[in-house]
């Protein structure tokens, strides 16, 4: 279920939902108009649509974008007791049938509404609260005068079936989303690992061409006629000394990890741990699933604190990468991230971490730790 807590918004048009709403409000007015004509002045029926029409303006509220968080569990919970208030309502007004029609209505608005109430709620949350609804909607109808078994199962059918609806819309989307996702990244880990790959080589390259200057240099010496050397020869041997320790620098600092990040515009966000031995004799066939769980840990810790607000340029690193070895021939990987808890990282993350072998994940008040143990790794 951690795949499931990702906060909304759910589904894709805030707008048909709350349209539906309106038009299903209104055939409540128009049945409750003509439940009333019919025997009179009986204020449930009305109360009942006003309830609805209270409902109605909450889960709007709620589905608002610029509608604070911290507001939206309050909004939720009002919402579900005028719902209830409601459907009782509809069913002390149901003596006749065409109170019959209203309560299955109101069911049916009440199905929908949920839709709009937990737009920007997880779906989890979403299917809580369909399945309480329907419960809730069914129960009092089964007690109702006049139902039958066969309608009581109807307004159970109309009550959830929004519901189901939605949540395989939510969940089809999330796997598009996450196989769209899938492909994007395999293009940019197959770009980085030629950019990678063209940047060893330009190294290499380097390496090549500073020997020869050295074998170059070596030859003018053997062959200088008089000590000491001539200042031009001086000033090159120190030129090419300084080059040469630059490239071992970069040679003996750098691995493959840090490389991809710093390519990938990341490399601020991820610290891995010294020594990087561990990480340079991780398998080749490993890397690909490394390298895109990491960048998907950096990027959901930039987008967590851009949504806070809080500074990312110049940061301290937010996550922290330790590579171990573990038995014979396995490993351990721990990544640290620091102000992000687990169900705000990507899901496609769990499918990367999956590939490597198996991933826990622990909750604590700084932040989130990710530890995944490898076996059967062989060089």
């Amino acid at each position: 279920m951690s795949r499931t807590s990702v906060e909304g918004p759910l589904f894709v048009s805030r707008g048909i939902l709350a349209t539906a709403c309106v038009v299903l409000w209104i055939l409540n007015s128009y049945l409750a108009f003509e439940a009333g004509s019919k025997m009179g002045a009986a204020p449930w029926h009305f109360l009942a649509t006003g309830l609805d029409l209270l409902g109605l303006l909450v889960a709007v509220q709620a589905s608002d974008a610029v509608t604070p968080r911290g507001r939206l569990a309050n909004l939720r919970a009002t919402w579900l007791v005028l719902a209830i208030a409601s459907t009782c309502c509809a069913a002390l007004a149901t003596v006749r049938e065409s109170g019959l029609a209203l309560i299955g209505a109101n069911a049916l608005f009440s199905a929908i509404a949920v839709l709009l109430v937990s737009h920007r709620w997880n779906l989890r949350g979403f299917v809580t609260l369909t399945v309480a609804t329907a419960a809730i909607n069914t129960a009092v109808f089964a007690v109702t005068p006049g139902a039958d078994p066969r309608t009581t199962s109807n307004i159970l059918f109309l009550s959830l079936l929004p519901g189901v609806v939605g949540t395989l819309n939510v969940l089809l989307r999330r796997d598009a989303i996450q196989r769209k996702g899938a492909s994007g990244l395999s293009v940019r880990l197959d770009a980085l690992t030629q950019a990678i790959n063209t940047k060893t080589s330009v190294r290499e390259l380097e390496l090549a061409a500073t020997k020869t200057q050295i074998d170059e240099l070596f030859a003018k010496v053997a062959h200088a006629p008089s000590v000491p050397l001539d200042p031009a020869i001086a000033r090159e041997a120190r030129e090419l000394a300084g080059h040469l320790r630059r490239l071992l620098l970069e040679e003996w600092s750098d691995n493959w990890l840090a490389e991809a990040l710093e390519l990938e515009g990341l490399g601020h966000n991820v610290m891995v741990a010294r020594p990087t031995d561990v990480v340079e004799e991780l398998p080749e066939s490993s890397r690909p699933a490394i390298l895109a769980a990491t960048m998907l840990m950096a990027m959901g810790a930039t987008l967590r604190g851009a949504h806070r607000g809080t500074p990312r340029p110049g940061a301290a690193p937010r996550i922290h990468f330790l590579a171990e070895k573990s038995g014979q021939d396995g490993a351990r990987l721990t990544w640290r991230i620091g102000g992000v808890r687990r169900n705000h990282l990507s899901p496609l993350l769990w499918t990367e971490l999956d590939t490597l072998g198996r991933a826990k994940a622990l909750n604590d008040r700084e932040g989130c730790s990710i530890v995944v143990e490898t076996a059967g790794w062989r060089h």
